[in-house]
């Protein structure tokens, strides 16, 4: 066990080193859901890490600004994972059944070019 949590947390630091953008990483589980904050331009957290038997996990969107956002999950393949949008001052709930251990990159469809972006790690 002390391997595997030495491993995760190597993996996430590694990754963290790699995408300057990103800040520190939430490893989440099934007990509780994955709660997001969509702000102006920004998602917090923008680095979140879920292991594979965790599944499946919620998320909860919590669009706290004055502008409408979107959270998309997209796949390292480029493929749409899933796309929800959210209106200002609401809470949207995602429910994801399973996906493969790779990275993902979530994004704003609407405010991407401004940074509105992070990622989520997938561990076995």
């Amino acid at each position: 066990m002390k391997i595997y949590a030495f491993f995760v947390l190597w993996s996430v630091m590694v990754l963290a080193s790699c995408a300057p953008r990103v800040g520190p990483a939430y490893i989440y589980h099934r007990a509780q859901p994955v709660e997001i904050e969509l702000r102006n331009f920004s998602f917090s957290p923008d680095h979140f890490v879920v292991l594979g038997n965790e599944f499946p996990i919620t998320l909860l969107l919590k669009n706290e600004s004055t502008l409408r956002h979107n959270f998309t999950l997209m796949a390292p393949d480029r493929t749409i994972v899933l796309s929800k949008d959210s209106d200002p001052n609401t809470l949207v709930t995602l429910n994801i059944e399973s996906l493969k251990p790779v990275n993902y990159l979530f994004y704003c469809s609407f405010h991407q070019q401004k940074g509105m972006q992070g990622m989520m790690m997938v561990d076995q």
